[in-house]
């Protein structure tokens, strides 16, 4: 490699240190599923890579009384066997299992899955959907970026070059723990997806209480279906409303043509798409 230093650190106090100090100049690597492909096709340089993988500080799935906390070093695979994951974020448990293939499971994580900022990421989709929030850390202090703000385009997010992630925040809901995630890609596994959705129903008396619903692959950034979920609330939740509901995501999204599939095809999916994940999330 040409142009790069290289930074083994020991704990988060180090990470913050380097990251300081070089501050545009540093990147970030743990399972490096993302940086290394970078790397190779000079998509970066002359940056100092600081290695955090090591930091098992940073790698935890706790539960709190109104939340679950994530460290950034989470691994796919330990998204995808958490029981924790499974009881109160089942939308994220389910977007770990159709993460690529298992040996890529167990190295890259959600930190570095969401920092990277595809528009096609598996788990910014239900972290949209979930109202996560990402913490950030720095040497100047602590900040909570809700993950509406987090995503700023293409590869870009809102943290600071001298900031690191250092929790992932999801509340604990009914609409959370009825969560679900959908992916379609062009073959059954190891599939960057066309479109994907993560929809989260709760209900009160056969009622729409609340609804949240989240797509990727269909515009710069994973996107919240407003105008789906506003539809939703309040509405007795039947077949029927789900079916003319979910055709109202083509005013939330603005897909692209590219080499997986058209912006057409993308909107046809959409709707497909959020109408099975809002019944399978509503139990009808």
């Amino acid at each position: 490699m040409k142009n790069f230093s290289f930074v083994n650190v020991e704990n988060k106090a180090d990470a913050l240190e380097v990251l300081h100090r070089e501050k545009e100049k540093s990147c970030l690597v743990a399972g490096a599923t993302n940086v290394m492909p970078f790397i190779r096709y000079e998509k970066i340089n002359d940056k100092t890579l600081i290695n955090i993988r090591n930091l098992q500080e940073l790698r935890f799935i706790r539960e709190e009384e109104d939340k679950i906390e994530i460290g950034p070093l989470t691994t796919i695979y330990d998204l995808e066997n958490s029981e924790i994951i499974e009881k109160y974020a089942p939308a994220l448990r389910e977007a770990a299992q159709d993460f690529a293939d298992p040996t890529t499971r167990n190295s890259a994580t959600i930190g570095g899955n969401i920092a990277n900022a595809s528009p096609a990421a598996d788990t910014a989709t239900p972290l949209l959907a979930l109202n996560a929030v990402v913490v950030a850390e720095s040497k100047s202090g602590v900040r909570k970026i809700p993950i509406q703000e987090f995503f700023l385009g293409v590869n870009k997010t809102a943290l600071q070059c001298d900031e690191l992630i250092t929790v992932i925040e999801v509340p604990k809901n009914a609409a959370n723990s009825n969560s679900c995630f959908i992916k379609l890609g062009l073959r059954n596994a190891m599939a960057i997806s066309v479109v994907s959705v993560a929809a989260g129903v709760e209900l009160a008396e056969g009622k729409v209480a609340h609804a949240n619903v989240a797509l990727g692959s269909v515009a710069p950034t994973p996107v919240r279906a407003k105008t789906v979920e506003a539809a939703l609330v309040g509405k007795e939740f039947t077949p029927g409303l789900v079916e003319e509901t979910a055709k109202l995501v083509t005013e939330d999204i603005s897909p692209i043509d590219d080499v997986r599939a058209s912006g057409e095809y993308r909107k046809t999916v959409a709707a497909v798409l959020v109408k099975r994940a809002l019944k399978k999330s509503g139990k009808i």
